[in-house]
């Protein structure tokens, strides 16, 4: 129990650096915040275009039921609970196109819930 004692300060004083880190070296300026649907088999919008280097805000509602929400090559999934709104950040770190479909098996129209998320490159300055 002393033990425990003496190393939580020390824990506590390691998380706070880490989400210190986090934050300094998370790229600076607005969010591209973009509100989504989820039902029936589609994602609406089906489409989303966004600027490479961009902070991005996702705001998915599933609306008739459990969704779930998967970009393989960016390492996202999540679920969207049924009338519940999900937030999914990430920064658009390279260009590309990447699809984007449900990671929760929803109906007979499951496989067919597909979108595609278009980084475009980022202006030369």
């Amino acid at each position: 129990m002393r033990r425990l004692l003496f190393l939580a300060p020390g824990l506590a004083l390691l998380a706070l650096g880490i989400a210190l880190f986090a934050q300094e070296s998370a790229p600076k300026g607005p969010v591209h915040e973009i509100r989504m649907t989820a039902k029936k088999y589609k994602y609406t919008p089906k489409e989303i275009h966004v600027r490479e280097g961009e902070r991005v805000r996702l705001i998915i509602k599933a609306l008739d039921r459990k969704h779930g929400f998967q970009i393989k090559e960016l390492g996202i999934k999540t679920v969207l609970e049924k009338g519940k709104e999900t937030v999914v950040e990430f920064v658009a770190a390279r260009a590309g196109k990447f699809k984007f479909k449900c990671s929760v098996r929803c109906g007979w129209g499951h496989f067919r819930m597909k979108g595609k998320l278009i980084v475009e490159p980022a202006a030369a300055d």
